[in-house]
């Protein structure tokens, strides 16, 4: 399967028909890690990385950046629910990732977005928990930061998706992969302990995030 095209008038539908619903179902607060630094806006260009808790994720990002075209990379499993829906999720931005083939076409797509000042959502474990474990991160985020020193944005999502409940996120401080790059042309080690590095702040987000609604809870 081939990479589709972005349709912005399908996009732009989804998104004003969708924003008062999702706001009020995700109710979503946000966090800043260092909000004295960190703007509300995201910068251009841009890789969103988050943790992937849900299919919910991509909306949540969505309803809360609404003003910016995010390119999420979606893998080829939903694709494969069938013509229409996969000329969805093309139209509404997505970058297929198929993990059957040895294809890397989402890679030099994902190139082009942020050549042109875009923004790409990657979810670098890859695929949902299994049993709510996590798998570990995949370098792709790593290879596309390399190639074009966009900054990466970290965030972190609780998940937490119901009427109930708000959906809290967690957002880190810029990160610029060659500021911990120790080789001109990374090795498959060094490629692995960058991968590595992104993991762990995630994590570090997600500690804060559970902090500091500890401690909201504790005030009241």
């Amino acid at each position: 399967m081939k990479q589709g095209k972005p349709n912005g008038f399908v996009r732009a539908f989804v998104q004003v028909t969708g924003f008062v619903p999702t706001r009020i179902f995700l109710r979503p607060k946000l966090y800043y890690m260092n909000k004295e630094s960190q703007g509300k806006k995201l910068p251009k260009p841009c890789i969103l990385m988050s943790n992937h808790k849900s299919l919910m994720d991509f909306v949540l990002y969505m309803n809360i950046f609404p003003f910016r075209t995010l390119r999420f990379l979606i893998a080829e499993v939903m694709f494969n629910k069938g013509k229409m829906f996969s000329k969805f999720l093309f139209s509404i931005g997505g970058i297929l990732v198929n993990r059957d083939t040895r294809d890397f076409s989402f890679v030099g797509e994902s190139l082009k977005v942020l050549d042109k000042g875009g923004t790409i959502g990657i979810f670098p474990e890859g695929r949902l928990p299994v049993n709510g474990q996590p798998w570990p991160f995949k370098p792709s985020v790593v290879f596309i930061a390399l190639r074009t020193d966009a900054p990466i944005v970290p965030m972190y999502t609780d998940g937490a998706y119901s009427f109930k409940k708000r959906a809290r996120v967690m957002i880190g401080e810029k990160i610029y992969i060659r500021d911990y790059c120790k080789e001109e042309n990374p090795s498959p080690e060094e490629i692995t302990r960058l991968t590595q590095l992104l993991e762990d702040k995630t994590n570090e987000l997600r500690l804060e995030l559970e902090r500091r609604v500890e401690t909201e809870n504790g005030k009241k």
